[in-house]
């Protein structure tokens, strides 16, 4: 059996996926409330800190991970940057390391994050990570990946990042290198046969589109309004949005896991979708943890990293050496599920008022070419739904 710790564990996404090739979590450190009431509910035998700053000392563990937060480095966020008051936070794994005796020092480090980090500030969050990893020691391998390639119908590209004290970290990530397939054809070429999921609360800037799958799970706003994704249905001339529970499963977790009703703690259930959007694919970490008790043979040829310049979608690193790597976002020829045969909920109607809503932003767009037969069944959708409705 292979130990972890967790650090900003969110509701454990990592550590779940991980647990299934023999990875067990001694403590995990959590400030949300109710993330930390969803990890005691399901990781019952596991010891639980609140606050990172709290704490002084790691526990011996194989492996540290840390899906810290993204919210400064974030396309949709505050974009401060690696040195904002949240990302920033990630400092902490470091200092925790470093007063770790080397020959003491965890063996893997896993941190995980946004794709958006890897051209913000031309890549100085990556930067600075990289930096702190090779001063500790550690050679480092990261790589974006969508989690779609395991299968599961949500895109969802994410950077992994692993580190390594003595063994090699390349050869966990680089090995499995597949061509994604064409899942979703010309932008807006319609198949009646498919279901189609997007951002309902865009249409001004971009939408998301993906054939029989949903774009990136969101957060929802700070007061607990949700926006899960919308799927529209061709034949039906129908919109709805997408429940939960499905929303969990999208995510590789167990339907009911972010179910907190029974926690002893309050919050609107709507929260939920907080925990889910800022949760890390359980199918992501399975690979991960699959590498790591079985690892490959990556590839190490590149070119060198140009400095001050956004970051490449995979690079290897030891010392002072950085190297960018080819390697597709695709970890995984695993079939993948259509949405409309994956979804084990009914969809809930888009509101008129909200559907109204895309197609007022969908005129003004000029980024995005919609098809008409989207635009009209939208229109058709919305006439009969209940004016009052919300």
């Amino acid at each position: 059996m292979y130990t972890a710790v967790s650090l900003f564990s969110g509701i454990g996404g990592i550590e779940h996926g991980l647990a299934r090739h023999g990875f067990h979590t001694r403590l995990f450190c959590e400030i949300d409330p109710l993330a930390g009431a969803i990890l005691k509910k399901n990781f019952k035998k596991t010891r639980f800190k609140t606050d990172i700053n709290d704490l002084t000392e790691l526990p011996r563990c194989d492996i540290v991970t840390a899906g810290f937060p993204c919210q400064d480095l974030s396309q949709a966020g505050a974009k401060q940057g690696i040195g904002g008051a949240k990302s920033g936070l990630v400092r902490k794994l470091f200092e925790l390391v470093r007063h770790v005796p080397e020959n003491r020092r965890p063996e893997w480090m896993l941190i995980e994050n946004v794709p958006y980090m890897l051209r913000l500030n031309r890549g100085q969050a990556m930067s600075s990570l990289t930096r702190s990893l090779a001063g500790l020691g550690y050679q480092w391998a990261y790589r974006v990946v969508d989690a779609r390639c395991f299968g599961l119908p949500q895109r969802r590209p994410r950077v992994v990042l692993l580190a390594a004290r003595t063994s090699d970290p390349v050869n966990v990530l680089f090995d499995d290198d597949f061509k994604k397939p064409d899942l979703d054809g010309k932008p807006f070429d319609i198949d009646k046969k498919s279901s189609y999921g997007f951002y309902w609360t865009e249409g001004s800037r971009g939408v998301g589109w993906v054939r029989e799958g949903v774009p990136p799970i969101k957060c929802g706003s700070t007061l607990g309004i949700a926006s899960p994704p919308a799927v529209w249905n061709p034949r039906r001339d129908f919109v709805g949005t997408i429940d939960i529970v499905d929303a969990e499963r999208l995510q590789g977790f167990d339907p009911g896991w972010t179910d907190f009703s029974n926690a002893g703690v309050k919050g609107k259930p709507s929260f939920r979708w907080r925990l889910v959007g800022n949760a890390v694919s359980c199918r992501l970490s399975s690979w991960v943890g699959s590498r790591l008790v079985a690892p490959g043979v990556g590839k190490r040829d590149g070119s060198p990293i140009v400095p001050n310049e956004p970051w490449p979608d995979a690079a290897w690193g030891q010392g002072k050496e950085a190297w960018a790597i080819e390697v597709s976002r695709w970890a995984s020829d695993a079939t993948q599920e259509r949405l409309s045969e994956f979804l084990s909920e009914p969809l809930k109607p888009l509101s008129a008022r909200a559907t109204d809503g895309f197609l007022r932003r969908a005129q003004v767009c000029t980024n995005v070419v919609y098809s008409p037969n989207f635009i009209r069944s939208l229109g058709r959708h919305s006439a009969r739904q209940p004016t009052q409705a919300t």
